[in-house]
């Protein structure tokens, strides 16, 4: 019988497959399914991450200098590309001049000075660039709102430990005097493989769900364009009774605190088919956010509250064929109509919004109309 030989998956081989599985499930889920400037541009990150990552695993087996040096670069120039990619996305002007600078200069530095005494500095300097990008990558995720902060925060936490890193392993070679170049080295060659797959895990999951979030916004997008061309047509036609309906969960983070992460789910499909089951088939519901909706339907002010009134039963009527036992929900509703509001949709659903903040500060599980009062402070 052959005797078993064991198999030595080091860190540079787990780095190799974990940066190919990545750059599959970025391209396929962003670049090919979405394509776009900015997804085309984390695309070629990627990329750039895969031939840096088998660059590496070749110089780790030849001990070839020049392999090594081109290798790292590229995988620095990933922070820089993956920030210029979310200036794109976020709409704000793509400054290349501040990053293809860097994408020539790295690689040439690193190579030229590979086997030499100055590679270590070439190599720090080249370091410290990527993190001053991995620091405007933080700043781009944070400073933008609309944003949703849980998808944001991985490759934000990420970036800013890249910065750390490489601010402390500059002091550190700075406070060694040069002593110990070999050592340095193999230590920043081990931090460079796992901050490679830390930084790239964290960036393939934070961009292909920013990514898919904004497929979603745009569906909703197109659900409010339709609600502005219905709206248009009726003022054109003096078809009065037209109104918007803003829905809310009353208490959703009590909900989410008092039940598991699937409970809370149930609880916020629930409420959503709730909604469409009261609505008359004319209404449309948009669902913009997991505890709220905003509504457009067409009916005289008797017709709309009943509607009303059984939106507010169905969603307070406890486990109804649900895990989620002994939990009770209820919701706020807003009401705007265009006989008071006018037929814009933006300020109809403002104006609903005012009402629904007013009924949850009443108690919850009520609805208000909205008044002349709140399309004033619109």
């Amino acid at each position: 019988m052959t005797p078993l030989v064991p198999v030595n998956v080091d860190v540079t081989t787990s780095m190799v497959a974990v940066v190919t599985v990545l750059t599959v499930m970025v391209v396929g889920l962003c670049t090919l399914a979405r394509p776009s400037r900015a997804t085309v541009t984390w695309g070629s990150a990627f990329g750039l991450g895969v031939l840096g990552a088998y660059l590496w695993l070749a110089g780790q087996q030849t001990e070839e200098p020049m392999l090594r040096g081109a290798a790292s670069a590229l995988l620095l120039c990933f922070e820089p590309l993956v920030w210029i990619g979310l200036r794109m996305h976020f709409g704000r002007r793509a400054r290349w001049w501040l990053v293809v600078p860097f994408l020539l200069i790295a690689p040439a530095l690193l190579m030229s000075t590979a086997g030499t005494p100055w590679y270590l500095p070439s190599f720090q300097i080249v370091f410290l660039g990527s993190a001053v990008y991995g620091g405007l990558v933080a700043y781009e995720l944070l400073r933008d709102r609309t944003a949703v902060r849980d998808i944001v925060l991985p490759l934000a936490l990420a970036s800013c430990g890249l910065v750390v890193v490489a601010v402390v392993s500059t002091v550190s070679a700075l406070l060694s005097g040069g002593a110990g170049t070999d050592e340095q080295l193999s230590a920043l060659r081990g931090m460079n493989a796992v901050g490679t797959v830390v930084v790239s895990t964290c960036a393939a999951f934070t961009l292909v769900l920013m990514v898919r979030a904004e497929g979603k916004k745009s569906d909703v997008d197109d659900v409010a364009e339709r609600a502005r061309r219905r709206l248009r047509k009726a003022e054109g036609q003096n078809d009065q009774p037209w109104s918007i309906l803003d829905i809310r969960l009353d208490d959703p983070d009590d909900l989410r605190e008092a039940s598991t992460g699937a409970a809370f789910t149930l609880i916020v499909d629930r409420f959503h088919h709730d909604i469409q089951e009261a609505l008359p088939v004319s209404a449309d519901a948009d669902r913009v956010e997991d505890g709220r909706a905003i509504v457009i339907i067409r009916g005289n002010d008797e017709a709309v509250r009943h509607h009303l009134r059984a939106i507010l039963t169905r969603v307070s009527v406890i486990d109804r064929e649900t895990t989620v036992t002994g939990i009770r929900s209820s919701a706020s509703i807003g009401w705007a109509t265009a006989s008071v509001v006018g037929f814009d949709y933006d300020a109809l659903v403002a104006a609903a919004s005012r009402a629904a903040v007013r009924a949850r500060a009443a108690g919850g599980d009520q609805w208000k109309r909205a008044t002349a009062e709140d399309l004033s402070r619109v």
